[in-house]
Formats: C-alpha cells, structure tokens, sequence
C-alpha cells in the first residue's frame, strides 16, 4: 500500500540499514553519550514509550561506545526550545519536532544536512518503500534533508460507541459536522438531575497553551483545501473560516453540548475528560488511541472507536491533515555522526515495526502496510487512519510554521464565546498574527 496524498505526503523506505561505516570506525574510538529530547519518556508505560526503549536498547547493544539520554520535554514547546539552544550553542544532539513547528526548523539553520549522513546510504529497496515519501520531500530545502520522519499522525473524531448506540445513531450520522452536532445534542445528559450535564457530547480544548486541532481548523483547511498558501500566506480571515468558527462557538454557547470551562481547557485536559467518560466525542490525534484506551476510567475501553474528520456533506470527507514527529540532528553537535546514526536506527526497517506495534502507528512503510498482521480486529484503528491518509490525506507546506495558528483559532473561539468579538474581526487578527509568523 502506497499513501497517496495531495500536497499531500507519502513515506517511503525498507530494511534495516547497518550503521555507515564512517560512524563504525569512529565509534570504536570515542565514547559518547548522545542527548535526545522527546516527549517520549522510554522509562514509563506506554506503547511509543516502550518502542524507544526497545530501539535505544538494541541501538546501545551494537553500539556499545554509545549511550542515548532522553530528557523528556513537554512536546508543545520542543522545536522552540530547540532553536534557541541552537541560538546559545546549547541544543541537544537530537530534537524531535511536530510537523505543526516544522517551519521553526527549516526557516534556521540549527539542522544538520541528513542526506550525506543518512539518506545517500540507503538502498534503493529502502527508498521504494517509504509509504508516504512526501514526508521526506516537506522536510527537503535546497536539496538538504534537514529532519528525518520518525511516524505519521492525523487527527481523528473519536468516540464513545456505547454513548452513540445509545443515541440511535449510527457512526455514519459522524460524517458531517451537522451529524456530530446531532450525536452530540443526544449525548449530553444530566444523569443525576442537578441540572448540570455529567456527559458532554464534545469536548474541546480552547486554550492558547498545550492546544491542538479543533474543528473549526479542520472544517476551515477542508471547506478550502488548507490555510497557507504554497509561499505561506495565510487564508484565515474567509467566510469558510467564519462558518467553521461560528459552528465552533456554538457548541458551547446556543447548543450548550460544550462546557463553557473548555475556553480555558489545554488540549491535554480535554483528553483526559474525554478518558474519564466526561465527554462523548472529541477530535483528538490518532496516536492517543491506544493511550485513552489504558487510562479510561469507568467505560468499556473497548468502546473506544474513531472515523475521519466529517466534512460539510456526506460525499466529500474531511481532511485527514498529516502531522507527525520528525528527528533532527543539531548541526553544531560534536556528536553528529552518532546522532545521525541512531537518527537512521529509529527509522529503519526494524524500528519501523517496533513504532507500529507496541507503538501502534499506522506503518510507514509498504512492507509493514502489506504485513497480514495489519488484517487482524486489533489492528483496525491503524487502517483506518492508513486509509485516510490515502482517500483523505493532507500536509501543510513543510516551511509554514502553523503550530501557534491553532491557539489563533482557539483565541477567535474565546473572543467569539465570551462576546468580545465578532467571528469575522476575531479572523482577521487571527489571519494577521498567523503572516507576521511566517
């Protein structure tokens, strides 16, 4: 299976590759600990956590003049703070990035050239079986490969399949935003008649910290085919982006299936409502799955189910937007070659099928796709997200920095709720905030 997107990505790559002989001989005379941040701790539970632990573990055993350290950092601020190590020659020898802060990245020049370090010795069966290879070309400027992708996510409209069967709906009534509005309304209840709902129908992180896509982005980049122009000007302040944030709004205050605290609600917070069964639906990114489903609380965790993003109508989906966690290599680093070596070690053949399973990410490469193990029931969350990203996948222009338009979406949701705006005024300074980014 090849993940054909428009503007659209696809990764591309197979088999393990040996460490470059170049880093051979270097490693067998100079001791080094090579410094990574991550959000990843590999030292807690957790399915990625586990699939890092396993890699540096394996990584460590064929290097054993190399140690990685993680220091954990808190994933929202991970590329910034990475830039301004870079700016006090203090980076780590490896930063991860989301691909929402991909343009902090390629916009400076704190990455190392990967392509001479890692790229030019892959074989050409590694090449061809990369499943979705725009990945790899968002992260491609003038010819240097600046990040290297480490997994594909996307965000998906996650729910409750009790709460829905209760509704007497069906998961097809989920895609349009009219259909989730409708399960939402139903949703909602005041089970023990104080007069205030103990289930929301969709939960909604608004603040301007530790956020992530709602739906107004989702309904505005699909109503007219993204936000940024190729040369990153942004299309914020447009009538399709007025409808998706009035739309937005809404929920909280006409259709009250929102709690109004969602305003100043992180992402992260939401998330872990929607875990404790305070929330029916929610938009959240694909790779908490298997997160939700180890932490819900009071709920059948195998109640548990996700399609794509709806769209305004029935035909035409929403946008499956493919973000991700992208590595990158400090350029002044003293350690660069064993950085870019455990770089290729996360990505190759065997590290690709840890990042799936215990991981649980959809494979990023063809060989993984094709696996029979991909056909089995605990598998399905991974083919569907698999397939959206081939009927419904879209990628922002790799040097757009987009990551702080989704807290100007969540300010213009504030502004419009609590009556400090109008939807259209909120728009354009969020449009005018999102260019002086760029």
């Amino acid at each position: 299976m090849t993940i054909q997107v428009t503007r659209r990505v696809a990764l591309a790559g197979a088999g393990a590759l040996a460490v470059p002989a170049i880093w051979r001989n270097a490693a067998a005379q100079t001791p080094a600990t090579v410094t990574m941040w991550t959000f990843l701790d590999p030292a807690k539970p957790g399915g990625r956590e586990t699939a890092l632990k396993q890699m540096i573990e394996s990584f460590e055993a064929k290097n054993p003049n190399v140690k990685i350290r993680v220091e954990p950092q808190v994933w929202t601020t991970l590329a910034e703070k990475f830039v301004l190590g870079h700016n006090t020659r203090n980076a780590p020898d490896i930063g991860w990035v989301n691909a929402e802060n991909l343009g902090l990245i390629l916009n400076t020049d704190a990455a190392a050239d990967l392509k001479p370090l890692v790229v030019d010795t892959w074989s050409a069966q590694r090449r061809d079986d990369l499943a979705v290879p725009a990945a790899l070309q968002a992260v491609t400027v003038g010819g240097k490969v600046l990040a290297m992708p480490l997994m594909a996510i996307t965000w998906t409209l996650m729910y409750r399949r009790d709460l829905l069967a209760q509704t007497g709906l069906t998961p097809d009534s989920l895609k349009t935003w009219d259909g989730v509005l409708e399960a939402a309304k139903r949703m909602t209840k005041d089970t023990n008649g104080d007069g205030q709902p103990d289930i929301w129908g969709l939960g909604l992180g608004l603040a301007s910290e530790r956020f992530s896509a709602t739906p107004a982005v989702l309904a505005t980049i699909g109503g007219q085919n993204g936000i940024f122009t190729d040369d990153c000007k942004a299309r914020i302040a447009t009538p399709e982006a007025e409808r998706a944030l009035t739309w937005q709004a809404d929920l909280i205050t006409k259709h009250r299936v929102t709690p109004r605290e969602a305003v100043a609600m992180t992402s992260d917070d939401a998330i872990d409502q929607f875990a404790a069964g305070r929330y029916g639906t929610m938009i959240i990114a694909n790779s908490r799955f298997e997160q939700i489903q180890r932490t819900a609380a009071g709920w059948n965790k195998d109640d548990l189910a996700q399609v794509g993003i709806p769209g305004w109508n029935a035909q035409k989906g929403g946008p499956a937007v493919i973000t991700g966690w992208f590595a990158v290599a400090w350029r002044n680093s003293p350690r660069l070659r064993q950085a870019a070596a455990f770089i290729d070690h996360m990505t190759n053949a065997d590290a690709m099928a840890l990042w799936q399973s215990p991981g649980g990410q959809v494979p990023m490469l063809k060989s993984l796709a094709a696996n029979p193990r991909m056909a089995e029931p605990a598998n399905a969350p991974l083919r569907l997200v698999a397939n959206e990203f081939s009927t419904n996948g879209f990628m922002m222009p790799g040097r757009c920095n987009w990551s702080r338009t989704l807290a100007d979406f969540n300010l213009a949701t504030q502004q419009l709720v609590l009556g400090q705006r109008s939807a259209a005024d909120a728009l354009k300074i969020a449009e005018r905030t999102t260019q002086e980014r760029q």
